[in-house]
């Protein structure tokens, strides 16, 4: 706390929040959005495991630690990408918006987590005693180095549980489906939306669906949550929620205005009455007001404007961080309190501009939490400090939220798809003009003379080939239209199978890995290997940095039983716990420890050990045939990545004949293979 603020950390918040629990399901929307700082720096934040500071061992941690997740998305504005953004390189689906009027600017986290018995350890029994929570996060933080490290931002958490955990209505269970509901209006018919379908049949089927009659409940407002629903203005929300009136003292602190006039405050005063208002004034380093001069004055007829304390926006701590300039403010709160009565504050996304507080049918798509704090215990005065002097200095135009990103005049949208290696643009506009697609640095790749619109289009093989090498380095491509040019972000489909950030791992180093029992043990595993960074024949560098003896088959046959053994209870358990994706990436998938990276490698050898590579196949086909039992479904709704597999496994006849072509030998296999194949029961029966 500094003064009478709260302050806290947002993604040590968050994180005590999730407490450890597994993500199944997570949804993130944003304005401006950057995706390599989002996958390296904000991306950790919902695993309980430690990540290596280093970049790229980070990654193929997070790599490995995403297929534990069901369905993650993050929607954003199309027109925000951040100037300095990074590339995307994980597996979640980023879905970019496009609203017919202002923007897109929501900044939402939404979590689906399992919360497991913790006196279960069956598998199966602890399936059925797993119950779920919704864990909600509304802030102003945009999914960007300034929004997560640098900025002063705002956010407000709350969770809602399974009803037959703890039946406790809530009363913003609606106005999460209203705003839920708004975020499908703003995407394109046909958009695939598991993550958020997921949240919402969790919503109607699994929390209580009774309403509250009543705002107020013993003297406290129920928290709320405006999204423009119902085609309510903020000011019009206030009003339906019976906030008129009341005797308030109002605060505002919003970095953005209209670019003349006092926008929607005169609105605000009208309904809510307040005795007095204090307004944020942005200023730039140099002091300057960030706002117009009409802007400065009309505020001033009607409120007063007002500073955070200084300690608030300092930049670092010390003797020297009064040097530094201060921290610029992206938070936007408004504080409706009094000294005897209760103590409001409405935290999220809405700037005062006449957009941000406009009904669902105009302006921005904005998400805020109505929350009473009257009993936090924090001081009743006043956040900002009244600023009486005039300012001399204004903004010759208000500064906007959107200044500085690219602007994109028609709606094109690019996605890979890993699984058949086929690149699809669609356009969705009448605009038929043709355009030309480079990589960032400027060099061109190809030319859509003739684009169509209203649907995914397939583009040639070799267009497809080109932005499948581009992939390994960037997830950009530049678009060259008649009305400018800019940046789009590359979809990447069933990512499953696309070749792993890890790939120099040998068939024995797999089979150990698959091994390991624990997320830990794994982190460790990979660490060690990219950061030895070498591949010494019959030794390994441990983590002490101590060179051992290593066998390099991994106690040879023992240690293959082992290791298929362990892949199968593996994916066994996903298939049974519902994680599905992590089962398909094992199994079926391209990563460094799949099946078929194994089983490729293992036969590309040019001097492996033949029998060492035929037990490896038949493991491989007692694996598949056996889980092929069990989970039919999962093997039947997967049919062309399951004939990909069966390819490689048909390899087997070619490393069979490497054994030897004389008779006994045959006779040897043709009797051994079979048995060695056959399942067999708990008893050793027959199964």
């Amino acid at each position: 706390m500094k003064g009478n603020i709260p302050t806290e950390v947002l993604s040590q918040r968050i994180s005590e929040v999730i407490g450890g629990r597994r993500l199944r399901v997570g949804l993130f929307t944003t304005f401006t959005f950057d995706p390599g700082f989002f996958e390296l720096h904000v991306l950790p934040i919902f695993f309980d495991q430690t990540f290596s500071q280093v970049d790229k061992i980070r990654r193929i941690q997070l790599e490995d630690a995403l297929r534990s997740v069901d369905h993650l998305a993050v929607y954003y504005d199309r027109s925000a990408l951040a100037q300095d953004a990074e590339p995307a390189q994980l597996d979640y689906r980023r879905i970019d918006v496009k609203r017919t009027t202002g923007c897109f600017h929501p900044k939402v986290i939404l979590l689906l987590v399992d919360n497991y018995p913790e006196d279960v350890s069956d598998v199966e029994t602890k399936q059925r005693r797993t119950h779920q929570s919704l864990i909600i996060a509304l802030m102003s933080a945009n999914l960007t180095r300034a929004g997560w490290w640098e900025n002063v931002e705002c956010a407000h958490l709350e969770e809602i549980h399974d009803k037959e955990v703890l039946d406790d209505r809530s009363a913003f269970r609606h106005d999460i489906l209203s705003l839920i509901r708004r975020i499908y209006e703003s995407t394109y018919p046909g958009e695939e939306h598991s993550a958020l379908e997921q949240i919402r049949q969790f919503l109607l089927n699994r929390t209580p669906t009774e309403r509250f009659s009543k705002t107020i409940t013993k003297g406290r407002y129920r928290t709320r949550l405006f999204c423009g629903q119902n085609q309510m203005s903020l000011s019009q929300w206030f009003s339906d929620l019976r906030l008129s009136r009341r005797e308030w003292n109002l605060e505002i602190i919003s970095p953005y205005f209209d670019q003349s006039g006092a926008g929607p405050l005169t609105d605000l005063i009208d309904t809510l009455g307040p005795n007095e208002v204090r307004v944020y004034l942005p200023r730039d380093i140099d002091g300057s007001a960030l706002v117009t001069e009409t802007t400065y004055h009309e505020v001033v007829r009607q409120a007063y404007w007002g500073n955070l304390p200084t300690e608030m926006v300092q930049s670092g701590q010390g003797k020297s961080s009064d040097k530094l300039p201060p921290r610029r403010v992206h938070a936007k709160v408004y504080r409706l309190w009094n000294r005897q009565g209760s103590d409001l504050l409405l935290i999220g996304s809405v700037n005062l501009t006449s957009s941000a507080h406009s009904h669902g049918g105009a302006g921005n798509l904005e998400a805020a939490f109505l929350v009473d704090v009257t009993n936090e215990g924090y001081p009743r005065r006043w956040w900002l400090e009244r600023v009486d002097i005039d300012k001399a200095r204004f903004a010759e135009r208000a500064p906007a939220e959107e200044d500085g990103l690219d602007q994109v005049p028609i709606d094109l949208s690019f996605r890979y798809d890993w699984g058949t290696g086929k690149l699809s643009y669609r356009l969705m506009a009448n605009d038929r003009a043709a355009f030309e697609i480079a990589e960032t640095s400027g060099r061109s790749l190809f030319r859509i003379a003739t684009p169509r619109t209203g649907r995914w289009i397939d583009c040639h093989d070799d267009e497809a080939t080109q932005v499948r090498e581009l992939l390994k380095s960037s997830s950009f491509l530049l678009v060259r239209h008649e009305k400018g040019q800019w940046r789009v972000l590359i979809r990447e489909e069933n990512m499953g199978y696309r070749p792993s950030l890890l790939t120099q791992l040998t068939p024995e180093e797999i089979l150990e890995y698959w091994a390991l029992l624990t997320p830990e043990q794994r982190a460790a595993f990979i660490e060690h290997r990219v950061g030895v960074g070498l591949e010494l024949e019959g030794i390994s560098l441990g983590k002490d940095r101590i060179l051992y003896p290593r066998n390099t088959m991994f106690d040879r046959f023992a240690g293959i039983y082992h290791s298929f053994g362990c892949l199968r209870r593996y994916v066994d358990d996903a298939i049974k716990e519902g994680r599905h994706r992590d089962a398909e990436s094992r199994l079926m998938g391209a990563k460094y420890d799949s099946l078929p990276s194994l089983l490729q490698k293992t036969f590309d050898r040019v001097s492996a050990d033949p029998i060492i590579c035929y037990i490896t196949f038949l493991c491989a086909r007692q694996l598949r045939d056996g889980l092929a039992k069990q989970q039919r479904e999962f093997f039947r709704s997967r049919r062309d990545q399951v004939n990909h597999l069966d390819t490689l496994l048909d390899q087997l006849t070619e490393l069979r004949k490497q054994l030897g072509d004389d008779h006994g030998i045959r006779d040897f296999l043709e009797w051994y293979e079979p048995l060695f194949l056959k399942e067999l029961g708990p008893d050793g029966s027959n199964g």
